[in-house]
């Protein structure tokens, strides 16, 4: 089953929030200033308060996205914090406006209608919020579970330790040679699978590779699917639900299919055209803190500026990144070694704090610019760490068939890793973001990045409280189970 479609509800959900509170920015002013304009001068007005107007409805939801009230699990967050999280954007959205106002006096609103405009956006867009808070309270889908084997229950009870909180369990469906022996609820045989999924108003099915490569219910697998009922395996729901593929549910039907999704001209056209658009925009602008950065780096610490190291890009073709240097010189006197998450011990007082923001990545907009190296993308690692992780971890080369990034969604959903372990964690949100790349993915993307450089990374995150490495484990603890 082709449940593409399925997958990119979630980033759909996100783009249409993000579209209604900047339509209601836009809309908000339009109001405002119709309230203080006379009506022989409010179309020119109007096309001067453009820029500022434009300006406000992109960064005004970009501000709410950063600040996570798109996330499904936002849910949690009462109406009072969403309340002062949208008026800490909109107060984040007046201070980039009055810059520009600052640059650009032509551009200035005046403040009558700014008066009236933000309290409008403001109370609307809180509305606009409080009913999706509601809808992701309430929205609960009814969901059956179909069963080859005794394996398959344990992904069952993986399931329900997934966190899904918008969807429930109703029972299992299983086939007619096998009997399920837990504790689970029984709806029925699969024979009989219609008339379950009527009587017990079920929105999804879920199934394993066996059930949707059996040609005995594709019938009613598509059946099912036309009538409106989604019919998916299970690593469909990760995908969905925490934006992430476990390597354990890959096969090789999903490998093919995930490599044929993106579209070949964002690729190789439009996604080049981004990198270079936003490198460009951010060697600008970071330019100053650039310069300042290597100021410090030369003052505080003996040796070179800038750190140049082999790493593996595109299909593994080697290439050098750019850093700046953060480390002593001898940091690797005795070999390659793995980064150190938090403060690593051969990090320089200085080199600690560019590290931790970030800024030591910055001259690496060179190898974006250079085409050795995308904006999004899995983090390009060294040679030598790609081919011990090729032999310990299924699958790790795949990442190397697209561009490295400097940032990616690995690199904005877990902390810092320094391990096999983590670098399998990483993995799985890449092949994620293999699949379902895309200009909308690549720009939330960013914006998560910027959320991260601001909190100074994720290196004091823990990963064992984090819900979506728990419901992880709990499978690698049910499949090491089963191969025992």
């Amino acid at each position: 089953m082709n449940s593409n479609g399925i997958l990119r509800q979630h980033w759909l959900h996100v783009a249409i929030h993000f579209a209604i509170d900047a339509v209601i920015f836009v809309v908000a002013f339009i109001i405002g200033t119709d309230f203080v304009i006379s009506s022989d001068d409010y179309g020119m007005r109007l096309s001067s308060y453009f820029p500022g107007i434009f300006l406000g409805c992109m960064v005004f939801p970009s501000l709410v996205y950063i600040c996570g009230l798109y996330s499904p699990l936002s849910y949690k967050l009462r109406i009072s914090t969403r309340a002062i999280t949208l008026m800490v954007s909109l107060a984040g959205t007046a201070l980039i406006m009055l810059a520009l106002f600052y640059l650009n006096t032509s551009t200035k609103i005046g403040r009558g209608v700014v008066a009236w405009s933000f309290p409008i956006a403001y109370f609307t867009v809180l509305l606009h919020h409080g009913f999706l808070l509601r809808a992701l309270r309430e929205h609960k889908e009814r969901v059956a579970f179909i069963m080859t084997c005794t394996f398959d229950e344990l992904e069952a009870r993986f399931f329900q330790s997934l966190g899904t909180e918008n969807m429930e369990l109703v029972g299992l469906v299983h086939y007619d040679e096998y009997k399920p022996i837990g504790e689970m609820k029984v709806l029925g045989k699969v024979s009989n699978l219609l008339d379950i999924i009527k009587r017990e108003e079920i929105h999804r099915v879920l199934c394993t590779s066996k059930s949707i490569s059996d040609p005995a219910m594709c019938k009613a697998f598509f059946e099912l699917r036309y009538s409106g009922v989604q019919v998916m395996p299970l690593v469909s729901v990760f995908e969905e639900v925490h934006q992430l593929v476990p390597l354990e549910l890959i096969t090789p039907e999903w490998l093919l299919s995930a490599s044929a999704l993106p579209h070949m001209l964002y690729i190789k056209k439009i996604k080049r055209w981004f990198d270079v658009l936003v490198s460009l925009l951010l060697l600008t602008l970071a330019s100053p803190l650039i310069l300042f950065a290597i100021v410090l780096v030369k003052l505080t610490s003996a040796g070179p500026v800038f750190y140049r190291q082999v790493r593996a890009g595109r299909f593994g073709r080697p290439f050098s990144v750019i850093k700046l240097r953060t480390m002593r010189v001898d940091a690797e006197k005795h070999g390659a070694v793995w980064s150190v998450a938090g403060k690593d011990p051969r990090a320089t007082p200085v080199g600690h704090l560019l590290r931790k923001y970030r800024i030591d990545e910055l001259p690496q907009l060179i190898n974006v610019l250079k085409g050795e190296m995308s904006f999004v993308g899995p983090r390009p690692e060294r040679p030598i760490f790609v081919e011990e992780l090729s032999q310990q971890i299924s699958f790790y080369q795949e990442r190397q068939m697209v561009q490295p990034g400097l940032t990616g969604w690995a690199q904005v959903n877990y902390p810092y890793g320094a391990s096999v372990e983590d670098a399998k964690w990483k993995l799985e949100y890449d092949l994620y973001y293999m699949k379902h790349m895309s200009l909308f993915l690549d720009l939330f993307i960013l914006l998560d990045t910027i959320r991260i450089v601001f909190r100074g990374g994720m290196a004091g995150e823990s990963k064992d409280k984090l819900p979506r490495y728990e419901a992880i484990w709990f499978f690698r603890v049910f499949n090491s189970k089963e191969q025992q």
